[in-house]
């Protein structure tokens, strides 16, 4: 994932584009969360098929981020602190996408809490890196052992 931006305070438009990456960040996180989902069925199967990978993805990406992380804490054994991490990461997520604007109304019709959005948002940006890395960590060292590479879904 690219750097998170810099606080340019450039203009009233800056606190849009901060919540339109996390936003970005949240799918992508999800899209984390459903490879993960997806990879943990595997074992379930004894032969894997793109076929069967791309029906697992379109039955399992109709599940909210909630249930994904569900699949995920159910068939590992996550420490205790990447657990909470997640289920932290799950809040924030639900809260920005939403309530946020709604939440700091008040903030948004003054600079200075314009500002502490953008500050906000950069936070939460980051929180949402760490979880991918996180899921991305998991996800990665199962689909190797499956053998599932890029160029499996393309052939």
């Amino acid at each position: 994932m690219p750097e998170i931006p810099e606080i340019d305070n450039c203009c009233e438009k800056e606190p849009f584009a901060f919540f339109g990456l996390a936003a970005y960040y949240a799918q992508v996180l999800e899209e984390a969360a459903l490879n993960l989902a997806v990879v943990l069925r595997l074992p379930e199967v004894n032969l894997i098929s793109q076929e069967l990978c791309l029906d697992l993805y379109d039955s399992l990406g109709r599940r909210t981020f909630g249930q994904l992380l569900k699949v995920a804490k159910s068939n590992l054994n996550l420490s205790d602190e990447d657990a909470e991490f997640l289920g932290t990461t799950l809040d924030l997520r639900n809260m920005l996408i939403h309530r946020y604007f709604r939440e700091r109304a008040e903030d948004f019709i003054s600079e200075v809490g314009r500002q502490e959005m953008q500050k906000e948002l950069q936070t939460i940006l980051s929180e949402f890196k760490k979880a991918d890395e996180i899921l991305t960590g998991l996800y990665l060292p199962l689909w190797e052992k499956y053998g599932v590479t890029e160029e499996f879904f393309q052939s």
